[in-house]
């Protein structure tokens, strides 16, 4: 009788190079994560430096975590990033250090986050300098000659704002390179009671046709502008809002939802929002509570707004007896991937994630600070790994 012959032993699964892979793919997508298990031994550190683990890694995890935020007042007081994660994921402030112009009195205007990218506006030279701030590599693009600022112009200059789309975003790398796929600016104008918008297609290198509409009310330029589907909104400083369509390349005009006049549209208690369904919405602070708006279409397909009935009561979340109880409140940024809205209040500033009402504090302080906080999210690795 012959001797039936054993199957070989399967390999244990850290000898399985595909399971080795599906399970470091899995490792949290923490700054310090992929550094800290690339020291394990040589082959860890081979599969994870490898660019297509890399590409991998970022399509499993889909959102890049929140690293900080980059906040300041424009032109009283410089940008610079504040971190938010703790250690060993915290990156210092000073790895993030934003652009400056050459120019002694010259400083250039922050203007948010977007996929990996920071946006700045040079007026001196009157352009856009779009940035990297993981490799540290700067893009230069000059405005169109339509929105530019002319010599004898007096006052009657372009007041300026812009937002960077990454159109190669959902392939991006984890340590980050928009510049290696297409991307695309939307430079807004106001002047005259007048808006104006153009696109620029980093592709073919050319700025587009420039679309205008009249106002009657001003953008708000405390507030960050949002991207919800293929338009980019702007607050009014009334509470209105202003959405331009960078597709069909026009503007429309949203009207503040119908509400007692009690209610105070001032621009620093309303905050557009994206909703989870990749909608519009709106957050609204009245009597200490944050009232969340969406928009949504009836069965005549007619849009208007819809109050929820979930509320965010603010007041039993912050610690206002430290400063003599005044509940002052101001929206001063937002992270539309995470739909968290930054509070400033005069005993510090605050980020509330709105979805599970969490706060945390981002800067403790004894006086209201009127800093914008733009958020920046992106994979990140602490260092390149070591070679073994």
């Amino acid at each position: 009788m012959s001797r039936l012959r054993s199957s070989p032993a399967p390999a244990p699964p850290l000898d399985n190079e595909d399971l080795l892979e599906e399970i470091l793919l899995r490792l949290p997508p923490r700054p310090s994560t992929l550094h800290r298990a690339s020291l394990v031994c040589k082959r860890w550190h081979n599969i994870l430096s490898d660019p297509l683990f890399l590409s991998r890694f970022r399509k499993h995890h889909r959102k890049p975590p929140l690293l900080g935020f980059f906040s300041g007042r424009n032109y009283t007081t410089p940008t610079i990033f504040k971190p938010v994660l703790h250690s060993p994921d915290r990156i210092p402030a000073s790895r993030f250090s934003v652009p400056q112009s050459n120019h002694p009195c010259v400083q250039w205007r922050f203007m948010g986050c977007r996929h990996g990218l920071a946006i700045l506006i040079n007026h001196y030279e009157q352009e856009v300098v779009v940035w990297d701030p993981i490799i540290n590599q700067q893009h230069h693009v000059p405005l169109p000659l339509g929105l530019r600022n002319n010599e004898g112009e007096g006052g009657n200059k372009w007041y300026w704002h812009a937002a960077v789309l990454c159109t190669g975003a959902k392939e991006m790398p984890v340590r980050g390179d928009c510049f290696s796929s297409p991307f695309k600016l939307v430079l807004l104008g106001e002047r005259y009671m007048n808006a104006s918008a153009c696109l620029y297609d980093s592709a073919s290198g050319v700025w587009g046709d420039i679309v205008s509409m009249p106002i009657t009310n001003t953008i708000c330029h405390i507030k960050p502008n949002v991207l919800v589907g293929n338009a980019l909104y702007c607050m009014f400083t009334n509470g209105d809002v202003l959405a331009f369509d960078f597709q069909r390349q026009c503007f429309v005009v949203i009207k503040k939802p119908k509400t007692p006049r009690s209610l105070n549209y001032y621009s620093g208690y309303v905050q557009v929002l994206r909703t989870a369904d990749k909608g519009l919405g709106l957050a609204y602070f009245s009597q200490h509570t944050i009232q969340l708006w969406e928009r949504r279409y009836d069965c005549e397909d007619v849009a208007g707004w819809v109050l929820l009935p979930k509320t965010i009561p603010i007041a039993g979340m912050l610690p206002w007896e430290t400063h003599g109880g005044d509940r002052s409140v101001h929206f001063m940024g937002y992270d539309e991937n995470r739909n968290v809205i930054v509070l400033a209040t005069r005993i510090g500033t605050f980020m509330i994630q709105l979805d599970m009402m969490q706060i945390r504090l981002i800067i403790g302080r004894n006086e209201m600070s009127y800093d914008k906080f733009h958020p920046y999210t992106n994979f990140y690795a602490e260092a390149n790994p070591v070679n073994l």
